[in-house]
């Protein structure tokens, strides 16, 4: 036995021996095969080379060809185009003295109404019991069909004639009257509300005579301290059926900002044990009305106390921060988290809010940060156990520096003494909040208070400019907008749900395996469809885009709707808003006394009332006027500018009014939500972004260097102390002072995919008048110089054998920039509806007669105040009607040279293209010979040029025929959508790249060409015209272009690349050649980006290079034929998931359905109480009184059964692309059980929006890095070791000539791993302390001007705060009402 096994271990060991032998032996002529294919390859790089010369030489004659390029360039020089420098100092200076006086006449026509309502509220000659007629804003012109098919006004309601207007957005208006909003919580029959009502129609003609005086004025208002708002002309309050009316004057910055002074302010929560429930939940209220009442301006912070006094945001600590939107959302999203324990600590509380806001004690202060103006505490508890005398009389007694603001939650009554207490004794106000309906009322009483100072001061009325807002947008209508957009999203999933589950149960699947397949199934919840793939799902978001882009074109070219947000083409700039500013003044009560109504307890039995006479320091209200951030923009012209130079505003916060990528529209939010409403499509609302209005300069502008996150070259941001700021760009625009300087900065453009590193100049002015800086920013190089040449009208009429201008207009199509000012009527509502081009023709036909006058004169400056008389009155209106047709405004300068423009483009006409070259050279001969026979050979579509004036011109290549037309669509041209000029990236592209190569055309395709139909996308190839005198001075003066079917382009790319040099075509000794034809090479166009123009797959169209071959775009990067530039997106927006659990949840506890059904009993009772008017048996002078008519729910109850199916073939849902859920993999288990699919399927990863940083890195190409003595030579590369084989990838590069294309030629013997690199924006990771460090940083801001925060007789006044009593209605009707509404509510739901 032993032998035996001896004998098999000696076998086994032999065989071991021998195999490996043999295995080496076998691997031997593989590895060597292996070694031999390496050393074999090698990559086709003379073939590259000559394709890349070949495919650019041949299409840059071709687009020569079809452009006109020669031509056009000609007419230019012969038409005696000249050369002249930029100044920019001087354009700025003109620019802002535009602006400013602009400005001044906004100023004065606010005062003209402050100064009518004031003397309007001192006339008592009304009766208080007489009817008031007014125009409510929200009760007009609803009409209903009687039994007699006849309409009749709904009771309430008020007929008034409203017609369109033009200067107002296309919103009907009457210019004879003014209209009232009075917000949903204000009890619109209230004695206060209508005693103002009726005073303030004096500011009708007020109105009516500013607007006369001053054709731009747009909007102007009164907002009144009573609630309502008046406006002016009046217009109808529209809103959405299903949206609140959440609006409410007396919360926008305009009029906070006027009303008070800036504040340092302290808020004290009480988070002992006793604030639970309802008084947690009222006090909570509280704390988030009074941040709603903060600007920028002002400063804050919120502590929560109990047994400690802690800030609500750890943060935060020790400090006070600036009450911008995103500091303000922070502590609201800490407030949803609040606890409450222990015992209150008012000492503690009290004690670090006075050391805090102490100057001589706080670390903050001693900063120089913060407003150091008024200082108050407003302390929100459910009663204080003693007035705490002793802390008020250590730190703020005598001189009541600080005021005290006390809320008391809850309806015990014996809590009021010791808080009225503190704030009468510390100048403030207490009140006393019962209910969660009165808490905006009671909240906003404070600012009357803070207004005394100011009001006593009678004579000074501080004008204030606003930062920029989103016309009547509320900051929480984003909250809302969000909500609505998750249960659409809620409810579309619901259905499709429901959907799945009913073919589950009759067995209507495609298969008895589509339930393991979680992919499948997921993808039918989200758009109700089993078999999608990842590109159906991209190109039904792309179709629908698109058709969003187009739909919203034809709006605004046919329909002339125009509600826009500042720049109108900018990114993320679309329709549903218009940014503004805003300049208003306080209205003062002019009597020092007031008789005031209070009840007196006689002999402690009786309460009686009695009358007497107090002294007051009343605000009456606001009143203010918008300034459109577009109106601004007139007067800083961009064609002054030139293409690429872009002017901005910035206020003494440090944040922009108006930018080029200034981007407050939440993309992601706006209209790829669809919804079916009453057989009409609407589109979903446009989310505004978190902190929209808060963007600092340094956030738009970044410099050129690779530094992280939030930092920026010292030159532009300062942050470090001890030196000399006098010339830093940021601090002198918020200091006014004027300032020249250069900078390299990265700028962004399509949608964040591509980038330019360019230097600038700037230059920047003070905005006298206002607490804005203009700057503009111009390229170097280029941007010095611009391109002039005019055809002088006059001479043209004078001269009988001129050729009339309206003559160059008559080749080709044509149009003109949509957004600029060429020639406007002042008063154009009275005329009918006109294109921009019908304008501009009429104006032309106009200049062409005797006694023409231009009108150029933009704004002047107002006249000096009489001396006799204030300013105020001493103006009358100057336009009479019969005078208001004709008065116009026409640029002279803009005008003539866009006629200049027309006439050296005035070359697309009927010849054909063999008469057009005739004589030309040789090689274009050819080429118009191979393409005459048919103008769709390689595909051009359109020929095109933009001009420097705004001036488009295109010709339709698709036609059969000299003098045929095209097929009429509805659908709009693709010139019609990009009629932007200088504006669009195509243009911009072109001019920058021309600095790389003057010959070159740049080419682009849609970033989704790969999910859009094939026979449908357009190459688009441009190329700039500049006018040069010498090697340094030059400007552009066009940009010509090309639209090609990318069908036909990639077909001649193929052609081509498909050939041997040394053979005429593919034939079958070709074969064994390295062509692109081969299986083993792969050859792609790129761009100067590094997206894919062409390739031998269609579904690579349009995408990134670095998504398909990653690893060999780094290599390209290593080699510099790209340079990374890392970009920061500091405007961006992050979805946090917000999970919500199941209903089903509820039944774990029986306390869970105890307190749903609380909330249920008591919901039903509020809307009895809302539907009866029983609350009016409590205070009618405070109810919320005014509600909406019975309306259809925006969106129905989910386990609603009879709730209408939704159709899907409009397109896909809105889906969030970050959703996390978890689904089992094999659903198989739940069908067996009976239970698929589960109820956990039907319900959406439920997201939130806030504000956070993103980066991303883009890709720009370095042309001198493939250059060699002047050409263009092949770079070579290879990834070595990237297989476990040890072989690697070959590939070529070559510059494509003329174009801003490379050629790039890829091994894929060796199959490689690849990583993805992406361009899409990724959110930057803080940790916890650099999150915090980014939240307090403090930037250097100026503070305003004017603080009023003491008057020495302000102790005379007494008044600080009450509370009424409640008076319940009867506790039985009330029962009654509410089980008649459930009764309703089971009958409906039955």
């Amino acid at each position: 036995m032993r032998h035996k096994v001896r004998w098999w271990f000696s076998l086994t060991y032999l065989q071991h021996r021998t195999a490996v032998a043999l295995i080496l032996l076998t691997m031997f002529p593989a590895m060597l095969a292996v070694y031999a294919q390496e050393n074999d390859i090698h990559m086709p790089h003379q073939e590259v080379e000559h394709w890349a010369k070949k495919i650019g030489n041949h299409i840059y004659h071709l687009s020569n060809t079809f452009t006109y390029y020669k031509d056009i360039k000609k007419n230019f020089v012969d038409g005696d185009a000249t050369i002249s420098e930029n100044d920019g100092l001087t354009l700025v200076k003109e620019m802002a003295e535009d602006v400013s006086n602009m400005m001044k006449f906004k100023v004065e026509a606010v005062k003209r109404i402050m100064n009518v309502a004031e003397e309007a509220a001192l006339d008592k000659e009304h009766k208080q019991d007489e009817e008031v007629e007014y125009y409510n804003a929200k009760r007009l012109n609803e009409v209903y069909t009687d039994r007699n098919n006849q309409e009749r006004l709904l009771e309430g309601y008020r007929e008034l004639t409203l017609i369109p207007n033009s200067h107002f957005d296309g919103i009907p208006v009457n210019e004879n009257v003014s209209s009232v909003h009075v917000p949903t919580n204000v009890y619109d029959k209230a004695p206060d509300v209508m005693d103002a009502i009726r005073w303030s129609g004096r500011l009708d003609r007020t109105f009516k005579s500013n607007y006369e005086l001053d054709h731009t004025l747009s909007w102007q208002y009164f907002g009144s301290s009573a609630g309502f708002l008046r406006q002016y002309p009046a217009s109808q309050w529209v809103l959405d059926e299903k949206d609140p009316d959440l609006y409410d004057a007396r919360l926008r910055s305009w009029y906070i900002e006027a009303a008070n002074s800036p504040k340092d302010m302290i808020i004290l929560l009480d988070v002992s044990g006793s604030m639970t429930g309802l008084r947690r939940e009222i006090a909570k209220h509280v704390v988030l009305n009074i941040l709603e009442t903060l600007n920028e301006n002002d400063f804050v912070n919120v502590f929560n106390f109990s047994a400690n006094a802690t800030e609500l945001v750890p943060c935060f600590n020790d400090t006070l921060v600036q009450a911008n939107l995103e500091n303000i959302g922070v502590f609201k999203k800490a407030l949803s988290s609040v606890e409450t324990m222990e015992i209150a600590n008012f000492t503690k509380a009290l004690t670090k809010a006075f050391e805090l806001l102490q100057r001589k004690n706080s670390k903050y202060n001693k900063s120089g940060q913060g407003s150091q103006c008024n200082q108050a505490i407003m302390l929100v508890t459910d009663g204080a156990p003693y007035n705490f005398e002793e802390i008020f009389s250590k730190y703020n007694w005598p001189h009541l520096q600080v005021r005290m603001f006390t809320y008391l939650i809850g309806r015990e009554e014996t809590k009021k003494r010791d808080l009225k207490w503190m704030a009468c004794a510390n100048k403030g106000y207490f009140v006393h909040v019962t209910t969660l309906a009165e808490v905006r009322e009671q909240v906003l009483k404070y600012i009357p208070v803070m207004a005394r100072p100011m009001v006593m001061y009678q004579n000074n009325h501080p004008h204030i400019w606003t930062g920029v807002y989103a016309d009547i947008a509320d900051p929480k209508q984003t909250d809302w907008l969000w909500e609505l957009r998750e249960r659409k999203r809620q409810m579309d999933r619901t259905n499709n749900y429901r959907n799945l589950k009913k073919r589950v149960e009759n067995r209507q699947l495609p298969n008895d395996y589509i339930i393991r397949d979680s992919e499948k199934i997921e993808k039918f919840l989200e758009y109700g469809e089993f078999v999608l793939t990842p590109r159906d799902v991209a190109r039904m978001k792309a179709k629908h885009n698109r058709e969003a882009r187009t739909d919203y074109h034809r709006k605004y070219r046919k329909d002339r709707w125009t509600l826009m947000i500042g720049r109108r083409g900018a990114p993320g700039l679309r329709e549903g808003y218009r940014l503004m500013t805003s300049v208003s003044v306080p209205v003062f009560d002019r009597k020092k006394t007031s008789n005031i109504t209070e009840r007196v307890l006689v002999n402690e039995a009786v309460w009686k009332k009695k009358k007497r006479e107090v002294r007051t320091a009343n605000l009456l209200g606001v009143a203010g006027t918008d300034v459109p951030i577009r109106e601004i923009e007139k007067l800083v012209p961009p064609y002054k500018l030139g293409v690429n130079g872009y002017s901005f505003m910035v206020n003494k916060n440090g944040y922009i009014l108006y930018h080029p990528d200034l981007r407050p529209v939440h993309e992601e939010a706006n209209a790829e939500v669809l919804r079916k409403s009453r057989d009409k499509r609407k589109w979903f609302q446009d989310i505004l972004k978190p902190n929209y209005n808060s963007v600092d300069f340094a956030e738009v502008e970044l410099i050129d260097h690779d530094s992280g996150p939030r930092t920026n070259n010292s030159d532009l941001l300062e942050l470090t102390k001890g030196r000399d700021y006098n010339t830093k760009l940021r601090r002198d625009l918020i200091d006014q002072r004027e300032n020249e300087s250069n900078f390299s900065v990265k700028i962004h453009m399509d949608n964040m995919k591509r980038v330019v590193t360019r230097q600038q100049r700037y230059f920047t002015q003070k905005v006298k008048g206002t607490p804005f800086s203009l700057g503009i920013a111009m390229p170097m190089g280029y941007g010095k110089y611009k391109v002039q040449g005019q055809v002088e009208l006059s001479r043209a009429i004078q001269d009988p054998r001129g050729v009339k201008v309206t003559e160059y207009f008559t080749s080709g199509n044509w149009s003109i920039h949509p957004e600029w000012v060429y020639c406007e009527y002042k008063y154009d509502q009275n005329r009918p509806e006109m294109t921009p081009e019908e304008l501009m023709m009429d104006f032309l036909t106009r200049a062409q007669e005797p006694r023409w006058k231009w009108r150029s004169t933009r704004t002047r400056a107002p006249p000096e105040p009489s001396m006799s008389k204030p300013q105020y009155s001493s103006w009358k209106p100057g336009v009479v009607e019969s005078e208001r047709k004709d008065s116009y405004y026409c640029d002279k300068e803009l005008v003539q040279s866009m006629v200049f423009d027309a006439r050296a483009t005035n070359v697309y006409n009927e010849r054909t293209i063999e008469d057009k070259i005739s004589d030309e050279h040789p090689m274009e001969m050819y080429l118009a010979l191979i393409f005459s026979s048919g103008r769709q050979n390689f595909g051009m579509t359109t020929a095109f040029v933009a001009t420097r004036s705004g001036l488009t011109r295109w010709v339709d290549l698709t036609k059969l025929k000299p003098g045929e037309s095209p097929e009429p669509s509805d659908e709009p041209h693709i010139m019609q959508i990009h009629n932007r000029a200088i504006d669009e990236v195509w243009y911009k592209r072109a001019v920058d790249y021309y600095e790389e190569d003057p010959d070159a055309y740049v080419y682009s395709v849609p970033f989704d060409a790969a999910v859009q139909n094939p026979e449908e996308v357009l190459v688009t190839a441009t190329r700039a015209i500049f006018i040069e005198e010498n090697r340094h001075r030059k400007a552009p003066a066009a940009v010509v272009g090309v639209t090609i079917k990318h069908q036909k382009f990639v077909e001649y790319f193929m052609n081509e690349t498909y050939k041997c040099p040394s053979y005429p075509s593919r034939d079958s000794s070709c074969k064994n050649a390295k062509t692109c034809e081969s299986d083993y090479l792969d050859c792609y166009l790129l761009d100067d980006n590094g997206f894919i123009i062409a390739s031998e797959k269609n579904e690579h169209t349009g995408k990134f290079f670095g998504t398909l071959e990653g690893t060999i775009m780094e290599s390209l990067v290593q080699s510099e034929v790209y340079r990374k530039v890392k970009i920061y997106d500091y405007q961006a927006v992050c979805l946090d998931s917000r999970n919500e659990p199941s209903p089903a949840s509820i039944l774990m506890t029986p306390i869970q359905v105890l307190k749903w059904t609380t909330n249920w009993i008591m919901s039903n009772i509020f809307w009895v109480l809302v539907k009866t008017h029983l609350y009016t048996l409590w205070d009618p002078n405070e109810a919320w009184a005014y509600t909406h008519g019975a309306r259809e729910d925006a969106y129905q109850d989910i386990s609603n059964p009879h709730m209408e199916p939704v159709d899907y073939k409009e397109g896909p849902d809105e889906t969030n692309p970050e959703d996390d859920r978890q689904y089992p993999d094999d659903y198989e288990h739940q069908a067996e059980d009976g239970d698929f699919p589960s109820l956990e399927l039907a319900y959406i990863n439920k997201t939130h929006p806030r504000p956070c940083d993103k980066e991303v890195n883009l890709y720009k190409l370095q042309n001198h890095k493939l250059q060699t003595d002047g050409n263009y030579k092949p770079v070579k590369g290879k990834l070595s070791n990237c297989h476990p084989n040890g072989c690697g990838r070959h590939f070529s590069v070559q510059k494509v000539v003329s174009t801003n294309l490379i050629l790039v030629a890829v091994n894929n013997l060796c199959s490689c791993e690849s990583r993805k690199v992406d361009i899409e924006p990724v959110e930057v990771e803080y940790n916890e302390t650099m999150l915090c460090n980014r939240l307090l940083l403090h930037h250097y801001r100026k503070r305003p001007s004017e603080c009023f925060n003491y008057h020495p007789e302000e102790h005379e006044i007494k008044q600080c705060g009450g509370a009424g009593s409640l008076i319940l209605p009867s506790v039985t009707m009330l029962s009654l009402l509410v089980v008649a509404h459930v009764c309703s509510n089971l009958k409906l739901y039955s």
